[in-house]
């Protein structure tokens, strides 16, 4: 379809070419998902007459230069004309556009953010022309930014965060300028923009302390103080010889990304793990002391999970996502305790709430592993742990009360009040272990009764 598409275009005089994503990925031999072709030397209404001939043709963004087809096989791509922006005002959404198929291929990638998607493929003979040495920077794995156009708008700073996860790059020193510039305008940044890019940080991004290293060196990790703040906090050496929690949290969060894909996690399961391993250690940065000769960080679990929810919002995480993150925050040293029990992880897994055991594991591995050099994986006490959660079946879920409302009615009482109180108990006695079945649930709860 594309092919009798583009020989069209061509046959009337136009010239159409792959650019951004897909013709990086193509050259990265990674899948494409999203096809952008750019026609130069064709206007709006000519290509338009093009396009109507395989489908029906979207032009809401057409005074923006972006024309959709959605093709009579159900396939759907964007095409684009070549178009400068002017900035207008602060922020993502303060351009002037305007449309000119006449430019070159040089002035058109110029409004690109990064010398790394302003690569073009003739979509007739496959050709790569790259007009901003696009190929040098993703060979040397150099994040450079295509033009001073680039100070223009402060989304292209996180979505070089992102890209340097994704592909293992760094941030050029000019352009790591041309960010810091952009650091006063990042409160003009919609939420739900910040979120789109911290979320493909992590379920894309295969080495995310990448991105994070981007974050500091342009100064935009003071924009999120709870991550800044772990910079330079010390930790004992003899259980964290890799340096300050900073230096940890990085290697945490490449620990989690290899476990993520070691284990084919969905995208939440991803989600989830790679900001618990970013937000793991958030209390440190307010309980670390120096104590008996020691460094040490008391409480820091609990005092980590406010901090986690204010980042988490601040970023726009959705609330789906931070009430799984914050129990994992909590209970991320619950391993610790080496005589693990049938209560012990009952209750553990109680307290998880939205999260489970599976992922408390992931996320305690990764902790593990971000401490070279000292040995990865688990430590006995975890797998201890699992295999008492897999007997009690809590693996995946936490336990759900066996005694409920209607055994109560069954015995012949009405509802009332004082039902509630009952109930907690017998889930109270549950938890410890005092009964595992509906039967000895039913005559502890008689028992409880006769009692009262």
């Amino acid at each position: 379809m594309l092919s009798t598409i583009v020989n069209e275009i061509v046959q009337s005089g136009g010239r159409a070419f792959e650019v951004g994503g897909c013709v990086r990925d193509y050259i990265l031999s990674l899948p494409c998902k999203d096809l952008d072709i750019e026609v130069f030397d064709l206007d709006a209404d000519t290509l338009t007459a093009i396009l109507e001939k395989f489908g029906r043709v979207d032009q809401v963004g057409a005074s923006f230069g972006v024309i959709k087809l959605k093709a009579n096989d159900g396939t759907e791509f964007d095409f684009t004309l070549p178009r400068r922006e002017s900035k207008t005002g602060q922020g993502h959404r303060g351009f002037q556009v305007d449309v000119d198929h006449t430019m070159t291929l040089a002035e058109a990638a110029a409004r690109r953010d990064y010398t790394l998607n302003a690569i073009y493929r003739c979509a007739s003979n496959g050709e790569i022309l790259d007009p901003h040495g696009g190929l040098a920077d993703l060979n040397s794995k150099t994040l450079k930014a295509t033009s001073p156009h680039f100070a223009e708008d402060p989304l292209r700073v996180l979505r070089g965060m992102q890209f340097a996860a994704r592909f293992d790059m760094s941030i050029d020193s000019h352009t790591a300028s041309l960010a810091r510039s952009l650091r006063a305008e990042y409160s003009t940044l919609a939420r739900e923009r910040v979120w789109a890019e911290w979320h493909k940080w992590a379920t894309r991004g295969r080495t995310p302390s990448c991105g994070l290293r981007l974050l500091e060196s342009t100064g935009w990790l003071e924009l999120y103080p709870e991550l800044s703040a772990l910079i330079d906090v010390p930790q004992d050496p003899e259980w964290h010889p890799e340096g300050d929690v900073w230096t940890h949290t990085q290697l945490v969060c490449d620990a989690a990304a290899a476990i993520a894909d070691r284990e084919e996690l969905d995208e939440f399961d991803r989600t989830v793990l790679i900001f618990s391993a970013l937000c793991h250690d958030l209390g440190k940065a307010t309980t670390t002391k120096f104590v008996d000769g020691r460094w040490r960080a008391r409480g820091h679990c609990e005092a980590g999970v406010p901090l986690t929810r204010r980042f988490l919002e601040s970023i726009g995480c959705p609330e789906s996502i931070i009430v799984v993150v914050e129990p994992l925050v909590a209970e991320h040293l619950a391993h610790a305790n080496p005589a693990q029990s049938p209560k012990a992880v009952r209750r553990l897994s109680h307290r998880l709430g939205d999260a489970t055991m599976v992922q408390l594991v992931h996320l305690v591995e990764a902790d593990m592993n971000g401490r070279p050099p000292l040995p990865r994986g688990l430590p006995d006490s975890v797998r201890q742990m699992m295999e008492i959660a897999g007997k009690l079946n809590v693996q995946k879920s936490s336990p759900q009360p066996i005694i409920l409302g209607r055994h109560l009615i069954a015995l012949g009482h009405q509802p009332d009040v004082w039902f509630g109180d009952v109930l907690r108990a017998c889930f109270e006695a549950q938890l410890d272990g005092d009964f595992e079945s509906e039967a000895e649930g039913i005559r502890f709860l008689k028992k409880t009764l006769s009692n009262q």
